[in-house]
């Protein structure tokens, strides 16, 4: 069970209904007191009982003309949203301004003011705004805003976004101060938390290089940021290099220092505020390594920790790579005791029942928006999926995981290695890589229905869930640290199960190479070289797993020598390189694999393109199946008694399970339909297809799910139909069984195992 170590000020985090409290020149210039009112009533019948603050005046600083006012507008929020029990927010851009300097960004910016039905203004209203653009600077409080930007190291020039604008420099120090006498304005309204937004360096992989940035840099680590005007390809981009590792440890150091800074600050005005930090994507080096915007340094300074799913994506279809991000904040937010949420912008009701439903099965908390939609759009929106777990707050409150498979995640490996896939530029603009060795496991999982979670280095170190966990998946860790393995080890010589892949655990936590591999004893082999191809792999004469051949041609694999007591299963077609090998060690086995199959079923991003002013999406969930299925029955001989198993539930069925005090809960989503689109072009957003159990291969009227936990009685709900229906269950030596017939299952269903 995990312990509540929030203070008990934010403790309302675990069950906030997360919404967005849009706001535009109509709150700004029109709204009364009793209009504050009536949106926040409509909120609270929507079953909303959190907002967060968003709008068109989110760059907080192109409009410090009139931050009087917008400081009177979040007054009012704050005292209508709490006169009806909402908890407020507040977010905005803490570095980034609008800075536009062609006609085609004047376009994009002024059309993106425009835009929204619930946020939008007129620039032409705010004059200070266009002031501050047309002089390309302005002072604040003697103090030219121009002098805290961030700058471009290769050209000594400001350093652009791809806002249209330029960045303030989060370590200079005229803007801290600027910007901390503004946050304690923002609290005087009455917010009950605060999310500064966008803090990150540009250009990504070389900002920042003003003077602050180069004197804390070098006073910090003794090595020095390349002199302007240098692109100094020995520094920037290569990770042979310890001064450029260190400089992308010393940029997302940084960034926490930042969020400690915005602890210290309330906590010093004798607050306590909810803190929700997010990300579109911490397992990829684009934003992390790119801008120094990783998650996995911030322990204790945040409240709640979610996943952005990008509002351009098809909301119903790109729940699969969503689901492996949000399983990582789910194992940050595990490590800190506070609740996991996910942030989706569905376009209408029945997407928001898909999207709500999808993060249930993840047991996290939700926050539905779009603004696209007005308030009354909105809240209809929202009211059908809210007010139901406001009903059941039993299902819902603090899920706590019991999965007894976890996958690896290796932060270091994103931030300090640079995979040898084709698609890595020697900048590292974008390196998926590694991580999609890591998130192609957790797909599989997920599409399998076999229960587990997300674990970090940190986990593995100190070994935090090895009294529940059976089997450990090491998709490609490179950089790991002693302390790491030498708990990995002990997982597995005290009977733990071990799925390893490819060159984990070659360099340490620094990124730095290892003369000898670390894990040759556990896996019964040597490391001897890599190749960048494979040939085929076919299986041996010992091979206990029913796949006979697997095509990695396009991959690379690493060549082994294997000891006398491994058993090669796989080996290289003409060769003896084993590529697949199974060993016992100690108590515990162990499963290598030699490739990165993780890499070869990952599903990324769809394809998203726009015709006519309309966007489209060619969806894309066709991956070899062979590989699939050896990853799914390499997961099923060593975790022979698993905690799930499904009778009759087809492909695309996907259930999540918890715990909740005395009860086990379940969640089914029904996903078919999205998988079924995959090869098709669909418009964003697509009607979704809910197709009935009994009406699919491996269906059946009654879907069987049999759990391995106490209970006695079952209960299904569903906020698609008013009534509970008390289902079949019985046991059957360690498992409950319990029969879901399909005509209770359209989108989403709960169900209560009581014991």
């Amino acid at each position: 069970m995990m312990r509540n170590q929030l203070p008990k000020e934010v403790r309302w985090v675990w069950d906030a209904r997360w919404a967005s409290y849009w706001f535009g020149d109509k709150e700004f210039f029109e709204f009364k007191k009793r209009d504050f009112d009536r949106k926040a009533e409509e909120m609270k019948k929507a079953g909303i009982n959190a907002v967060i603050t968003f709008g068109n005046f989110h760059f907080r600083w192109s409009f410090i003309d009139d931050w009087s006012k917008l400081l009177e507008t979040l007054r009012n929020i704050c005292d209508s949203c709490h006169k009806y029990g909402i908890k407020v927010v507040e977010h905005h851009s803490a570095i980034l301004t609008f800075n536009p300097i062609a006609k085609k960004e004047w376009e994009n910016m002024k059309d993106f003011f425009e835009k929204g039905c619930s946020s939008a203004i007129n620039i032409h209203k705010h004059p200070g705004f266009l002031e501050q653009i047309e002089r390309g600077d302005r002072e604040y409080q003697g103090i030219k805003l121009s002098t805290m930007r961030q700058i471009d190291p290769r050209t000594g020039q400001f350093a652009r976004t791809n806002y249209w604008g330029w960045i303030f420099c989060f370590n200079n120090p005229d803007w801290q101060r600027l910007y901390f006498q503004h946050l304690k304005d923002v609290y005087a309204c009455g917010v009950d938390g605060i999310m500064t937004d966008d803090i990150a360096f540009y250009p990504r992989n070389y900002g920042c290089g003003c003077i602050y940035c180069r004197e804390k840099f070098k006073k910090e680590t003794g090595f020095e940021i390349p002199s302007t005007g240098m692109d100094d390809k020995e520094f920037y981009g290569n990770l042979e290099n310890p001064a450029y590792r260190a400089f992308l440890l010393w940029r997302i150091n940084c960034h926490k220092e930042h969020q400690e800074r915005v602890f210290r600050h309330f906590r010093s005005l004798g607050l306590e505020l909810a803190r929700p930090i997010y990300t579109s994507s911490n397992t990829n080096s684009y934003g992390t390594r790119g801008m120094g915007s990783a998650l996995d340094n911030l322990d204790g300074l945040y409240s709640t920790i979610f996943t952005e799913v990008n509002s351009t994506e098809p909301q119903g279809h790109c729940w699969l790579r969503i689901g492996a991000e949000s399983k990582q904040r789910s194992a940050l937010a595990y490590r800190n005791n506070l609740p996991p949420m996910c942030l989706f912008y569905p376009h209408n009701r029945e997407e928001n029942l898909f999207c709500w439903g999808m993060t249930k099965t993840w047991g996290q908390n939700y926050w539905g928006t779009n603004w696209r939609l007005n308030l009354k759009e909105e809240t209809e929106m929202l009211s059908q999926t809210f007010n139901f777990e406001s009903a059941h707050p039993e299902l819902y409150r603090q899920p706590q995981p019991i999965s007894e498979v976890a996958v690896l995640f290796f932060s270091r490996t994103v931030w300090l290695h640079k995979d040898r896939d084709k698609e890595s530029d020697y900048i590292i603009m974008s390196d998926p890589a590694s991580t999609d060795c890591w998130a192609g496991w957790c797909e599989i999982l997920m599409l399998s229905n076999i229960p587990f979670d997300t674990i970090g280095e940190n986990d593995l170190e100190e070994k935090r869930y090895f009294n529940r966990l059976r089997l450990i998946i090491v998709p490609n860790a490179v950089c790991l640290s002693n302390k790491a393995i030498k708990s990995l080890k002990e997982f597995a010589s005290k009977g733990g199960k071990v799925i390893i892949t490819h060159q984990s655990g070659l360099k340490d936590e620094t990124g730095a190479g290892r003369g000898n591999y670390p894990f040759s004893g556990m896996v019964g082999a040597d490391y001897k070289k890599i190749f960048e191809k494979s040939p085929e792999w076919i299986t041996t004469k010992d091979n206990k797993l029913k796949i006979k051949r697997i095509d990695f041609s396009e991959a690379p694999v690493v060549s082994f020598k294997a000891h006398k007591d491994a058993i090669s299963w796989m080996k290289l077609k003409n060769s003896n390189t084993p590529v697949l090998l199974y060993n016992q060690y100690g108590k515990g086995s162990v499963i290598t694999f030699a490739g990165k199959p993780g890499r070869i079923v990952c599903v990324n991003r769809h394809k998203r393109f726009k015709k006519n002013g309309k966007e489209f999406a060619k969806i894309d969930f066709n991956r070899d199946q062979n590989v699939m299925n050896l990853m799914r029955e390499s997961v099923e001989y060593l975790h022979t008694q698993p905690l799930l198993k499904t009778d009759n539930v087809p492909f695309g069925f996907i259930v999540g399970i918890f715990a909740h005090e005395n009860r086990t809960v379940l969640h089914i989503i029904n996903a078919v339909g999205t998988l079924s689109d995959s090869g098709k072009v669909v418009s964003i957003p697509e009607p979704l297809k809910f197709p009935r159990a009994d009406n699919l291969p491996n269906g059946a009227k009654i879907m069987r799910l049999k759990i391995r936990r106490k209970g006695e009685k079952a209960i299904l709900k569903s906020p698609e139909f008013s009534k509970e229906k008390e289902l079949r269950c019985r046991r059957e030596g360690e498992y409950a069984i319990i029969e879901v017939p399909a005509s209770l299952v359209n989108c989403y269903s709960v169900i209560d195992i009581i014991s």
